[in-house]
């Protein structure tokens, strides 16, 4: 399967430039990580491989063909997105939300066999407890979970298709416990042969779970590579303005900001 490209990538916003001239890959049996400070255009650069951010210049290319150029029933069948922060309308519930990633699959699937599907995404989230609960009721951290559980019951749907899996910020508002799971989640589709890319505020995770590291600052792209050269504590202190070193123990990378 060919890689989602992005080529020459610019969006603006009126006058303002959110993201200028950024070029790169996410190849299948993938993940790649995606970090900058805030307001760097990282979930803008996410917006625009997804389809959803129009640009002012250069093109993204799905199987070498523009995104232009694909139905957004297609594009549901390519690539599975996971938003920053995602809203729900009515008053769904958490088995209803996880099944909504598999709208597309309707005319292939049953409802028996979209029902099973999405208890088993909320299982992996951890989220199968909500299945039968109004979203509106859960936490932050429990809605994040059913929404991930949506995306991956999406991925899961048609594994012949090898989607690819967009995630911004997918971490957010969870415990320890739930942002292991869900990136180990992630991981497990890119071995399977899913290109992953995860729009990441934690070094540590990335140094984790990712096989590739983009760095986007002001806009641009300053740094893209494997993990390990990548995430170089010089480069991360200038990146982040503030002091960073890395740690290692037991087979294991860990970075720390001693401010």
């Amino acid at each position: 399967m060919s890689p989602l490209q992005a080529i020459g990538v610019e969006v603006r916003a009126r006058d303002k430039v959110l993201i200028r001239d950024i070029s790169l890959d996410v190849t299948p049996g993938e993940f790649l990580a995606v970090i900058g400070p805030n307001g760097a255009g990282k979930s803008t650069l996410l917006g625009a491989l997804a389809g959803d951010r129009p640009l002012t210049a250069g093109e993204v290319l799905l199987a070498g063909r523009p995104l232009a150029h694909w139905t957004k029933a297609d594009l549901a069948h390519r690539r599975a997105v996971l938003p920053q922060n995602s809203t729900v309308a009515f008053d769904f519930t958490g088995r209803q939300i996880a099944s909504l990633g598999m709208l597309a699959h309707r005319n292939r699937l049953s409802d028996r066999q979209i029902g099973a599907l999405a208890d088993h995404a909320l299982a992996e989230t951890e989220a199968l407890a909500f299945a039968d609960r109004p979203f509106a009721v859960l936490s932050g951290g429990e809605r994040q979970r059913v929404q991930l559980a949506r995306v991956l019951a999406q991925c899961d749907a048609d594994p012949g298709r090898r989607p690819f899996l967009l995630l911004d910020e997918p971490i957010a508002g969870l415990d320890l416990a739930h942002q292991h799971a869900a990136l180990a989640s992630a991981r497990r589709r890119a071995n399977r042969g899913l290109g992953v890319l995860a729009v990441l505020h934690d070094l540590n995770m990335a140094a984790r779970y990712a096989d590739r590291v983009a760095i986007i600052e002001n806009g641009r792209l300053t740094a893209l590579g494997p993990t390990r050269s990548t995430l170089d504590p010089e480069r991360l202190s200038a990146v982040f303005a503030t002091p960073i070193v890395r740690l290692e123990a037991a087979g294991a990378t860990a970075f720390l900001s001693p401010g």
